[in-house]
């Protein structure tokens, strides 16, 4: 009974080891098995080309091909022109998602494949066919050489300032190796993007004469990015008949770069098995040599000093505040603020320190920020006349500039600190006095209304009153009595005082 027990507890053991085993597998997928490409290699008229010619193929101007089984040489083998090719995939989940998503190992599934005579790094023949990638495919198809006016002339990125010294747009230079004069027109500059294989272009103009260079500006100065990118130049095919890689515009140069610490090329398609050259800083160019040598690696660039740049001088700074002498609070906070200058560098290149030295301490302020121009700080609670300000710039190249300031410390007497308590405390009894009776007087009931007042009666008006005997009187209504004198109506026919008939004036 115990023997049976022990043999379920290990099968059941096996069990769960299996499936932490199987289910391990179905999230971890095995690389692809690589696409394999296999028929003969003919010219345009349908003869072989010669043994030992080189077959490739490519991805967005990458070369994935491979050569892991017996007989995959990557060249024609024989005189019939026969040859065999591996395209390696880019290794994926059971989801489709990268297993490595910081770098594209190979083509993934649905990607053109383009074929060609050789490697890019010198004149390249291009097959008009094409294919489509998908792993575990063996195609067998005969490539047939594009016709040769539809070729593109092996032009390459010669040079590549990300961080112009003086500011403005990126840069490129562009170099032609050729005998013969090239049509910039028939080309343009292109960048991958997280995700895509085209992620922004630019077109060129004019002409590129034999073994020179020419600038190419981009348009704007963050066009690439300064911490790593891909840049590709690109053939743009004038398609017809017999054009090569079926019509499709072909990429003839790729250079990816990266900078040594944090560098932000960290993405597929832009990152790949090619390699990373470094990044060019401020004030420099990622350049190849001088005849524009390609092996399609990074070790074909080298970092160098951007063309055209004057002599190099030690920064400039001045100090704007404190400005000298000047008291200070203490345990206060303070601005300082300064300008700087360089002949070869806009200012926001600079890199600067900042320091204040109180006694024998020194506290540090800013510790290597590119730029700055003023930093803020909470005065120590001393009394010092002799506060040494210093701030230090350096420009990309090393040159070195400082300037000093000495300002003074004080704290606040103590009379002015009691006069300043007696304010705040006569302020604030005020305050409250204002607030109480503020709030006394929101406490009293309203007053009523006023009862309107009632106008008052208007006095009668007075009876009209006699003049007095032998006042003045007018004469023109009236008559006066010859006996008594009184003043009557002039149609009276006597007076109504003393009875005068006037009829006796006759």
């Amino acid at each position: 009974m115990q023997r049976c027990a022990r043999t379920i507890a290990c099968l059941v053991l096996l069990g769960i080891l299996s499936v932490v085993a199987f289910g391990s597998f179905s999230v971890m997928a095995l690389p692809p098995i690589p696409m394999r490409t296999q028929g003969h290699a003919l010219d345009q008229g349908g003869s072989p080309l010669s043994i030992g010619t080189p077959i490739r193929t490519f991805v967005d101007g990458v070369n994935y091909t491979g050569g892991r089984f017996p007989g995959d040489t990557m060249a024609v083998q024989d005189g019939t022109g026969s040859f065999a090719v591996l395209t390696a995939g880019n290794s994926k989940t059971n989801a489709n998602a990268s297993d490595t998503p910081a770098v594209q190992e190979g083509a993934n599934l649905g990607d053109t494949i383009l074929y060609a005579a050789g490697d890019f790094t010198v004149a390249t023949p291009v097959f008009q066919e094409t294919s489509t990638w998908a792993p575990e495919t063996i195609v067998t198809q005969d490539l047939h050489l594009g016709s040769a006016p539809s070729t593109p002339q092996i032009l390459k990125i010669q040079g590549i300032v990300t961080q112009p010294a003086q500011g403005g747009d990126q840069f490129v230079f562009l170099c032609n190796p050729t005998g013969s004069t090239v049509s910039l027109a028939d080309y343009y500059l292109e960048r991958d993007a997280p995700g895509t294989y085209h992620g922004g272009s630019i077109a060129l103009a004019g002409v590129l004469g034999a073994s020179s260079t020419v600038r190419a500006n981009l348009t704007s100065p963050t066009w690439l990015s300064v911490g790593g990118d891909a840049l590709k130049l690109v053939y743009k095919n004038p398609r017809g008949a017999s054009a090569p890689a079926g019509g499709r515009d072909i990429v003839v140069d790729r250079v990816e770069f990266n900078a040594t610490s944090g560098g932000t090329l960290t993405w597929e398609p832009g990152n790949t098995i090619m390699g990373d050259a470094p990044a060019p800083g401020p004030g420099r160019i990622l350049q190849r040599d001088a005849a524009c040598s390609d092996t399609n690696g990074p070790q074909d660039f080298s970092l160098g000093t951007e063309p055209g740049l004057p002599a190099n001088g030690p920064p400039i700074v001045a100090i704007v505040a404190p400005s000298a002498g000047q008291t200070i609070e203490a345990a206060t906070s303070v601005t300082f603020s300064w300008t700087v200058s360089d002949d070869v560098f806009v200012s926001s290149y600079l890199h600067v320190w900042a320091n204040v030295t109180i006694g024998t301490e020194t506290i540090p302020l800013l510790t290597d920020q590119v730029g700055a121009t003023s930093v803020a700080w909470t005065t120590r609670d001393v009394a010092d006349s002799n506060v040494v300000l210093r701030v230090d710039v350096e420009d990309p190249f090393g040159a070195h500039g400082s300037a000093s300031q000495t300002f003074a410390l004080t704290r606040q007497s103590p009379i002015a600190l009691i006069a300043a308590v007696l304010i705040a405390v006569v302020l604030l009894v005020f305050l409250i006095f204002g607030l109480r009776r503020a709030r006394k007087h929101e406490e009293q009931p309203p007053s009523p209304p006023p009862v309107p007042s009632v106008p008052p009666t208007p006095p009668a008006a007075r009876a009209a009153i006699a003049p007095p005997l032998g006042g003045p009187v007018s004469m023109t209504d009236k008559k006066v009595c010859p006996r008594c004198h009184t003043a009557v109506d002039i149609a009276d026919v006597s007076c109504f005082f003393c009875g005068y008939r006037f009829s006796e004036q006759k």
